[in-house]
């Protein structure tokens, strides 16, 4: 006996119950005797357990439609158009119960209250939860999200427990960032923790905008620069940095799954070098998106094209394309209609329909394919058989006479101010990465049912993005110069539980190739990477196939998928013991030409090398109290270089 996912296909249900099996599961003459209602009652045994009640609503809904006859489904019945939950907000105590209301709105205007029909869930599971009947309830403070369903319809609602009590937002002077974050910071009744230090500032700034740690006279000009404005001149000196095009080379080729395994070496080549020209020139995102979605031609010489072979089908198109530029993960609608969404199955293959023109031949080289577009060729619904009109997400369909290149329109779409995802999951992906976590999270998982943190900072942020034309590093530098991206991480009394509304500054795992980079720094030993030439960094090579012990322990992705959960940042205790006693950290730390070696050979002071050591690691000046130990350690130890490398081991666990 098998049903369609959430009643996505009313027809074919309505044929299983009342036809299927030579119509067993049903008796209309006795209707409290069908096998549809004994099962579910336990009346029989059941796999499934007890799902119904005799005498419960839908109990009874089911016994008044087998007397009925069980009628089929008929055209012209109202449908669903919109839902809502009242309350929209409360504010609660957590432990206490609040109840919900769903009220549907159906296509013959009629308005029905459907709580005993509708499904109810909650965005955050570890701190709230809700009862099939709408009643939920917080277990700590801070803010959910309670989700119901009804049919194909979906709305939110905000169940809110304040961390102390709410207070007046002190707005004066602060941009818009800072204000919609002061504003909810308030209404939570959360105090933001204090400005950082200006050597935090120094560290996280450089870390994350070109993956590399300051030099140690790099920290030592920085703090001793009184300049008021050095924060905002440090932004622009790291936006302009050569190594920030390695950087965010190596970002968006995670995101456009460029790898030498399914490019090969000329693709990957002709990809990265379009990528590196982009970010040197600092392309607008929606022209890069365009380029990528429109490329014809070799795959060799013209690098977007190699789009069109990282994904080589339709359906792979659709899925790639959803995900990197909109954020939806719509593969779900591919089979039925997506479970966590709005997305129907033939909007997977109405979006399909853009793709399926996309061919490729063989070029003139070994392996060279050549992009282009045929004049014919339509997608069908795989269950239906009927034709699929091109159709973007939410958006209206292609007109039938249309003669073009489906790509361009759906690019016109895509990249229009007026999308409603293209600017928010580039921001909310950049977000992510210096804040620590997205206002949406996972970053390229948007749905109803993942509401963001912070609507409307992230309305902002989007709306901001398309006002400036789609300029990344506006986006970069309007995060970094922001409250959230340069507070202390140390927590107040009242925020120390806050780990979703940026009241203080959420520590982050560095990702692989960076956290590499920053232990050949500090060591003074840069890696040596099998067949790549001596002094290219972790972060400037080409695809995530070359051999690295430490990058795969660390996390990098292989670049198979699209997904921002391939890149693993999860502690292990394998991670651990390489910091502790690997053969390759400790190489480093030994070796004969690295950093500790020459601080020994130019006979520096014991207060040289220690402050040395902790400007290349730390990025900061050692307290009095760190200066005394370390100093202890080099002065009482038998081997001054032994003791040394004790003291930089320290510091890099």
């Amino acid at each position: 006996f098998k049903l369609s996912w959430q009643g996505y296909d009313p027809e074919a249900d309505w044929e299983a119950i009342t036809r299927a099996a030579a119509g067993r599961r049903v008796t209309p003459a006795q209707p409290e005797n069908s096998l549809l209602l004994r099962k579910p009652v336990g009346a029989v045994p059941h796999k499934g357990g007890l799902l119904l009640r005799a005498g419960d609503p839908s109990y009874n809904l089911i016994v008044d439609w087998l007397s009925a006859g069980m009628p089929g489904p008929k055209d012209g019945e109202p449908e669903a158009i919109s839902i809502s939950i009242e309350p929209p907000l409360r504010d609660v105590t957590p432990g206490k119960d609040q109840a919900f209301r769903a009220l549907a709105t159906l296509s013959d205007n009629s308005v029905r209250d459907v709580t005993e029909e509708a499904l109810f869930s909650v965005s955050d599971p570890a701190l709230a939860t809700v009862t099939p009947e709408g009643v939920a309830r917080l277990s700590g403070k801070g803010e959910a999200a309670v989700l119901v369903r009804y049919r194909d319809r979906v709305a939110t609602a905000t169940l809110r427990a304040p961390f102390s009590a709410p207070r007046t937002p002190a707005t004066t002077n602060l941009g818009p960032i800072d204000r919609i974050v002061e504003e909810k910071l308030a209404s939570l009744g959360l105090d933001p923790s204090q400005r950082c230090s200006d050597e935090d500032f120094l560290r996280r700034a450089s870390l994350d905008t070109i993956g590399l740690l300051p030099t140690p006279d790099e920290v030592r000009a920085f703090l001793a620069d009184k300049d008021t404005y050095k924060r905002e001149k440090l932004i622009e000196k790291l936006l302009n940095r050569p190594e920030f095009v390695d950087y965010w080379t190596l970002k968006w080729g995670d995101l456009l799954k460029s790898n030498r395994n399914i490019l090969n070496e000329k693709g990957l080549t002709s990809l990265n070098g379009w990528i590196r020209r982009s970010v040197a020139d600092n392309k607008p995102w929606d022209r890069m998106a365009r380029e990528l979605l429109t490329a014809r031609g070799s795959m060799y010489e013209e690098g977007p094209a190699n789009y069109f072979r990282a994904a080589a089908s339709p359906d792979a198109l659709t899925e790639m394309t959803s995900q990197v530029f909109l954020g939806v993960r719509i593969q779900c609608a591919k089979c039925h209609n997506h479970p966590y969404e709005k997305w129907k199955q033939h909007e997977y293959y109405q979006f399909a329909a853009f793709f399926n023109r996309v061919r490729t031949k063989p070029g003139e080289a070994p392996d060279e394919r050549i992009v282009f577009t045929a004049n014919g060729g339509d997608t069908t619904h795989p269950r239906t058989g009927k034709v699929m009109a091109p159709t973007p997400l939410g958006g209206a369909p292609l007109p039938a006479n249309f003669t073009g290149d489906r790509r361009v329109a759906f690019a016109d779409w895509l990249t229009n101010p007026k999308n409603p995802f293209f600017a928010r999951i580039l921001v909310n992906r950049l977000w992510k990465h210096f804040l620590g976590q997205g206002l949406i999270d996972p970053v390229d998982d948007v749905r109803i049912t993942n509401p963001p943190s912070n609507e409307a900072l992230l309305d902002h942020l989007a709306k901001d993005f398309v006002a400036h034309e789609f300029d990344i590093k506006y986006v970069m530098r309007q995060l970094l110069r922001s409250k959230p991206s340069q507070r202390s991480s140390l927590p107040t009394k009242t925020n120390v539980a806050d780990t979703t509304f940026y009241s203080r500054y959420y520590f982050k795992r560095l990702d692989a190739e960076p956290l590499l980079d920053a232990v050949g720094q500090a060591t003074g030993m840069p890696e040596k990477f099998a067949g790549v030439p001596s002094g290219v960094r972790a972060a400037e090579l080409p695809d995530t196939t070359a051999q690295s012990y430490f990058l795969d322990l660390f996390g990098r992705p292989a670049r198979n998928v699209v997904c921002q959960c391939e890149r693993l940042d999860a502690p292990s205790m394998g991670q651990l013991l390489h910091f502790m006693n690997g053969k390759g950290v400790g190489d480093k730390i030994t070796a004969k030409d690295g950093r500790i070696t020459k601080l020994i050979a130019a006979k520096a002071t014991d207060d040289a090398i220690v402050e040395e050591l902790y400007l290349a690691t730390l990025s900061r000046f050692p307290e009095p109290g760190e200066r005394a130990i370390a100093k202890k350690a080099l002065t009482e130890g038998k081997d001054k270089q032994k003791a040394a490398e004790d003291v930089l081991w320290e510091l890099l666990n």
